[in-house]
């Protein structure tokens, strides 16, 4: 019986750590780029169990005890592409990333919402500079167009500034770490892009959440929550009498 608490106890830990997952995706919904999380559950202490009779004991065959999170894994499928009509904004098409120079070191991320600081280098504002081919992008002027390629020339006089840096890794589950919203840390070199990927001007690329998903799996959670909390209380009662009858005796 007393086992009981401990299978409860780890479900409802579990199930909190998949509602804070839950809950971080449906707040980036709305973020460029951002890369759903899930938590992968499994079971701990597999036990044999056995049915005792006037034939003696015999196996029946193995229970799971108790239920914990194994691991935190990122949904990296492409969001749809959305037109923003800003000259800045930036979608991309196919496999990679954009790589930011950041004071920790570089970044990479699907998040084309870029602006200009005030040295003229084009930034993802809250973390740091674009990488081009050649370096941090610098711009004279916001009026630009950005082809497929990523190149970048001014709109008026066609002025060069430079190249958007494309790159890509042949594992993320095991060379990325998220950082926070759609940005990523690697322990790897990144390499050259697909030549398949292309970049989109005036547009975004939308987070790959699914709101009714979310809203489905919190709702499952938070019920597998309560009824475990509910068996937990039940426990703790019976546990109780067993206690006083135990007194009293």
């Amino acid at each position: 019986m007393f086992q009981g608490f401990y299978d409860l106890t780890s479900n409802m830990i579990t199930q909190n750590r998949n509602l804070n997952i839950i809950s971080n995706n449906m707040s980036n919904v709305s973020t460029p780029g951002f890369k759903m999380d899930r938590l992968m559950q499994s079971t701990f202490r597999d036990e044999m169990i056995y049915r005792y009779d006037k034939y003696g004991k015999t196996a029946v065959g193995t229970v799971s005890r108790m239920n914990i999170g194994d691991e935190r894994i990122t949904d990296y499928t492409e969001g749809g592409i959305r037109e923003t009509g800003a000259s800045m904004d930036v979608g991309l098409i196919g496999s990679g990333f954009f790589e930011i120079q950041t004071d920790n070191g570089m970044v990479y991320t699907r998040n084309g919402s870029f602006n200009l600081d005030d040295a003229g280098y084009l930034v993802l504002p809250g973390f740091g500079r674009v990488q081009g081919t050649n370096g941090p992008i610098r711009l004279t002027t916001d009026e630009i167009t950005i082809d497929e390629t990523g190149n970048i020339t001014g709109t008026e006089n066609g002025q060069y500034f430079g190249r958007l840096r494309i790159v890509d890794f042949t594992d993320y589950d095991q060379q990325l770490t998220k950082v926070t919203g759609g940005v990523f840390a690697a322990n790897a070199q990144p390499q050259a892009a697909p030549l398949a990927t292309k970049t989109m001007q005036k547009a975004l690329e939308d987070s790959n959440v699914s709101m009714a998903e979310e809203m489905t799996n919190m709702m499952s959670g938070q019920r597998v929550l309560q009824s475990s909390a509910q068996l937990l209380k039940m426990y703790d009662q019976l546990t109780s009498k067993i206690v006083t009858i135990g007194s009293a005796t």
